[in-house]
């Protein structure tokens, strides 16, 4: 029975294995597809808003994030027609800490570029530009900059060959954390065999702290000129001396030669760097940004040394079995008990992590970030199956039967390393986006934006378009409705006639325009868009749009 069921298991682990290179080229392909990288901090709310025209000089130019923001480097510039700056006032924090401020001087008539830059509190860069206008400037004063772009950019972009290169970066840079560390834990608590193998796995040692040192300088080289923000040469030691992220790049980079004086010297100075190595990270990535800190970054610590027991235990056993250590079977013994605690172990700390993160768990199906998670998640279920089978053949003393297992158990490593590598890089909760929706209909079209389309206070702006000879709408209704909870009564939005002045397509119809501001949208969560649009012969059109409010 036996036999049959290891047989059975040898033919699985083929398929298992071509299993694993389809779901990684899957993986690879749904990341270089063309789509938009996500940011950590969204922008909440600019003033002047973009493309604002504007009586006189607005005395401050504000932005508002939705989350912590470094304050080592920031900056709002504004530039003339000419590209030239418009004043040397320095931006400055607002006491929430959630975005900038920068004071103006009266400001001749002309166009004006706001051109902003910031790092969120788990060091990703966040920036944009966007034009305002002051007066009735002359029609020839119209921007030419280079680096003029209209709207946001919210840290967001194509997916190029060097936003690649940073996924990579981060990817390779973590296993090697995980790896190195956990080697050296495992080394120092496991017996090392002859005076062979001690030699080589030295040499592992010392590969594996080379190794890091390079993908480390490689993720600063691919991250830093984001990180600057076009600030030049200039901001840069203000960005290894002022902001968390370049201070923790130093840190890292010093621990990191330490390393190679430190390793294998005494127990307490392996277990001192390893446990600093790690806290160091912990500090530079989604954690840092979400409360409270002392929780998101004590579990990301945890994550992380349950993560690279495993991930250096798996190394060594490989280069024991590489080498045909002698001590290899107690080895196997005691690592299949430790994988199973970190497997527990990461389990837990995880799922406390994401509910941390996130708001409720349908978040988990919002973003590629929740997607991925998702992805990952059954990959570690994976690998504890395949764990399960690894320790049936120790069990029956048939551990040569085991190893290649191991190898499955090594790809299915170095796919959650690809995975953490990407989703290191995506927002957690996606960004909230301006609503701009237009619904086209034989008798009546509607329109609706809401801006910025946050959890508090809004302006809400609906366009009504009717044929000529229908005359003025008798009645135009904007209603939310709060799909998340059932108790939560409809929201009525009390809207005023105004006199709309943009000039847009009118699809041969009279327009009319209507505006509300206020705190309509109380919650997070999903909501239905209601509008109601009463003619004068009281013919009643309905249109529902929905949304999601992040």
């Amino acid at each position: 029975m036996q036999k049959a069921i290891f047989h059975g298991l040898k033919r699985f682990q083929l398929k298992f294995i071509v299993l694993m290179f389809i779901l990684a080229t899957v993986i690879w392909s749904a990341v270089i597809a063309p789509q938009t990288a996500s940011a950590h901090a969204s922008l909440v709310e600019a003033t002047p808003e973009s493309g604002s025209k504007l009586q006189e000089s607005p005395a401050q130019v504000t932005v508002t994030f939705n989350e912590q923001l470094d304050a080592g480097l920031f900056y709002i510039k504004v530039f003339d027609h000419n590209g030239n700056e418009a004043t040397n006032n320095k931006a400055h924090l607002n006491k929430a800490g959630t975005g900038v401020e920068l004071d103006l001087p009266k400001l001749p008539e002309g166009v004006y570029l706001i051109s902003y830059h910031v790092i969120s509190a788990d060091g990703h860069p966040v920036g944009g530009s966007y034009p305002i206008t002051i007066g009735n400037p002359p029609q020839e004063d119209t921007l030419d900059l280079p680096s003029a772009h209209e709207g946001h950019e919210h840290g967001a972009g194509p997916l190029t060959t060097k936003v690649l290169l940073q996924y990579l970066s981060r990817g390779i840079w973590y296993f090697l954390v995980l790896a190195l560390t956990g080697w050296i834990i495992w080394l120092r608590f496991s017996s090392a065999g002859g005076a062979e193998v001690k030699k080589a796995l030295s040499s592992w040692t010392l590969n594996l702290q080379r190794a890091q040192l390079v993908a480390l300088l490689l993720l600063i080289f691919t991250h830093i000129e984001d990180l600057l923000g076009g600030g030049g040469v200039q901001e840069i030691w203000q960005l290894f001396t002022g902001t968390t992220i370049g201070i923790s790049w130093i840190v890292l980079m010093v621990l990191s030669f330490l390393g190679f004086v430190l390793a294998g010297r005494r127990a307490w100075l392996d277990i001192a760097w390893t446990l600093s190595f790690l806290a160091m990270k912990s500090f530079s990535g989604h954690a840092a940004s979400f409360s409270p800190a002392w929780a998101t970054i004590g579990l990301d610590f945890i994550h992380l040394a349950a993560s690279a027991l495993w991930v250096g235990g798996l190394m060594l056993l490989y280069a024991k079995w590489r080498k045909q250590d002698h001590d290899i079977r107690m080895f196997m013994k005691t690592f299949s008990k430790m994988a199973f605690i970190s497997i527990i172990v990461l389990t837990i700390t995880g799922s406390l992590s994401v509910l941390l993160f996130l708001p409720n768990l349908h978040y988990l199906f919002y973003t590629t970030w929740g997607i991925l998670l998702l992805v990952k998640i059954g990959i570690v279920v994976l690998v504890g199956m395949v764990g399960f089978v690894i320790r049936l053949y120790m069990r029956n003393k048939n551990e040569h039967k085991a190893f290649p297992w191991i190898k499955v158990d090594l790809s299915l490593m170095i796919v959650i390393m690809l995975l953490v590598g990407i989703i290191t890089y995506m927002a957690p909760i996606p960004a909230n986006e301006p609503l701009q929706w237009h619904q086209m209909g034989e008798k009546v079209h509607v329109s609706v934006d809401i801006t910025p389309k946050v959890q508090g206070t809004n302006t809400f702006l609906a366009k009504v378009f009717l044929p000529e000879k229908a005359g003025k709408p008798k009645q135009v209704l904007l209603i939310f409705h709060y799909t998340d909870a059932e108790d939560v009564a409809p929201i009525s939005v009390p809207l005023t006639a105004f006199e709309d002045q943009t000039q847009e397509e009118s699809y041969g119809f009279a327009k009319y325009s209507y505006k509300a501001v206020g705190a309509y949208l109380p919650f997070r969560g999903n909501w239905d868009l209601e509008m109601r649009v009463m003619d004068a012969e009281d013919n009643e059109t309905v249109y529902h749009k929905a949304f999601i409010v992040y």
